[in-house]
């Protein structure tokens, strides 16, 4: 039996992952470049996924001919302990002068990068995944005055994943326990933001 055949369960999420787009956008003509740094947080309390599917069928001769799905983004609810300014700064698609930035009423789009995470499997194993295109969703924000009993208060954040200009791509998975993955670990996934199956040769090659 091989791992692939185990019932392997997460047992924790491990780290976060931030790549941000060179230019803050994508475009239809390439796969996005992003800029060097990756900014890897240890700093994760939870990650809700949750999927915005929708459903085709078609009936012929009295039974169900086609019943086929579509995903088009993703909502990623963060739940986590802090984010170091820079980090905030370039979500937020700010540049402060003296330390002040400034929010106004106008039509804003916020720069896009790649979000990723790596989780730990019941063997020790683990699974990886990158979001290539995410921007932020505005959220509401709590400040609350600190009482005797110290507790560190958990800080939420939205965030939305879309699809990909140049080939629809939402996401990319991938488990060190599958029978292909061959001499290819999760850190080696997350050392660039994987979006497009044609970037898998020059970043795994084959043993």
């Amino acid at each position: 039996m091989t791992k692939a055949q185990e019932l392997l369960y997460v047992v924790t999420i491990e780290s976060l992952y931030m790549a941000f787009m060179t230019g803050g956008k994508d475009s239809r003509d390439a796969i996005p470049t992003y800029d060097p740094e990756i900014f890897q947080l240890d700093n994760i309390v939870e990650l809700g996924i949750a999927g915005n599917q929708t459903t085709v069928t078609k009936w012929a001769s009295g039974k169900m001919f086609v019943n086929a799905s579509k995903n088009s983004n993703f909502t990623l609810s963060l739940t986590h302990v802090a984010l170091p300014q820079v980090v905030k700064d370039k979500i937020d698609g700010v540049t402060p002068n003296k330390g002040v930035s400034f929010d106004t009423s106008d039509v804003k789009e916020y720069p896009m990068f790649g979000m990723g995470f790596t989780a730990k499997l019941s063997d020790g194993s683990r699974i990886a995944r990158w979001y290539p295109r995410v921007q932020k969703t505005p959220a509401e924000e709590t400040f609350a005055t600190s009482t005797d009993e110290q507790e560190v208060p958990d800080v939420s954040a939205t965030f939305n994943a879309t699809p990909l200009l140049f080939n629809n791509v939402t996401k990319a998975d991938f488990s060190e326990v599958r029978d292909s993955a061959t001499g290819v670990t999760a850190d080696d996934f997350m050392k660039q933001v994987v979006a497009d199956e044609s970037q898998l040769d020059t970043l795994f090659p084959t043993p």
